[in-house]
């Protein structure tokens, strides 16, 4: 493929992947299960892609750089650590922190185990 191509694709899917990951924020409460979904949902399909050898490179690339790095960010997990922190809120921070790291890696779990 085209590298100019790939690169429009790229900037396409993260686009589709950002407006996903704002719309899933939206799922807020006590914690930011939107968040977590978002990350989760994203860190499981990077996990598939690379466990498919079938798929072509510029797919997996396509779709986890584009749509799965969209979809998830370390950015927006801070903001809502620092939003818990700055409202006196030390311990749902710190679940929110965690939430963001382990959820994310029990859902790479799970696409392996499937996978």
């Amino acid at each position: 493929m085209d590298w100019i191509f790939g690169f429009v694709l790229i900037g396409l899917a993260g686009g589709a992947g950002s407006v996903l990951r704002a719309l899933l924020s939206k799922l807020d409460g006590w914690l930011p299960y939107g968040l977590f979904l978002a990350n989760s949902l994203a860190a499981g399909l990077v996990a598939w892609l690379l466990l498919r050898p079938d798929l072509s490179l510029d797919l997996v690339t396509i779709a986890s750089i584009g749509f799965a790095g969209g979809l998830s960010t370390f950015s927006t997990a801070m903001k809502a650590c620092f939003d818990f922190y700055h409202r006196g809120r030390l311990f749902q921070a710190l679940i929110s922190m965690a939430g963001n790291l382990f959820i994310p890696m029990l859902a790479v779990m799970l696409a392996a185990s499937l996978g």
